[in-house]
């Protein structure tokens, strides 16, 4: 064997700077399961569809939600320190659709649609959800345009069984499963 080391070329994909568009259209590719965050404030509920959550820590149990600054509901889960969490089955589409504000439904009607409950943190979570995770808002960082919330999980509520509500590409769907 002789000293010399052997070279491997690797093609390097050209790159661009990333403008809003693009962050936009490469974003529409990630698949989200589809899930509404809620809380209280003043007596009232709020809430909002959200893609972007997921499970942080197992000890202690904490979820991550990440929400819009400007909306509303931040603000009052910033206020209430309580959030809930459900986790949409494919037959919610329509209130999914409410929570985006994609219909004309009026915010404290979208609460009316569908039996709501609350627990311990006493955010409402959706009774027939796949899974509710009712939380006490443990810390919140906020960026330029959305909070990362942090909850610590006091409380799981599992609903009838059913396909996951997923949102890709600007279109709500499911998984298919085959066999």
């Amino acid at each position: 064997m002789s000293g010399a080391a052997s070279s491997v070329e690797v093609a390097v994909p050209q790159t661009f700077p990333v403008s809003a568009e693009h962050f936009r259209k490469g974003m529409r590719k990630l698949t989200g399961a589809v899930n509404i965050v809620t809380t209280m404030h003043n007596g009232a509920p709020h809430g909002l569809t959200a893609t972007a959550v997921c499970s942080l820590s197992g000890e202690p149990p904490r979820l991550l939600a990440c929400v819009n600054v400007v909306g509303r509901t931040f603000g009052y889960i910033l206020h209430s320190r309580r959030m809930g969490v459900s986790v949409l089955a494919h037959r919610h589409v329509e209130l999914a659709k409410h929570f985006a504000n994609m219909t004309d439904i009026g915010e404290q009607d979208r609460f009316t649609s569908h039996d709501w409950t609350r627990s311990g943190a006493g955010a409402p979570v959706l009774s027939d959800a796949l899974v509710s995770f009712d939380c006490h808002v443990d810390e919140m960082f906020v960026t330029p345009s959305h909070g990362v919330v942090i909850g610590e999980i006091k409380h799981v509520s599992f609903g009838p069984e059913g396909a996951p509500l997923l949102y890709s590409d600007g279109a709500f769907g499911t998984l298919k499963h085959d066999g």
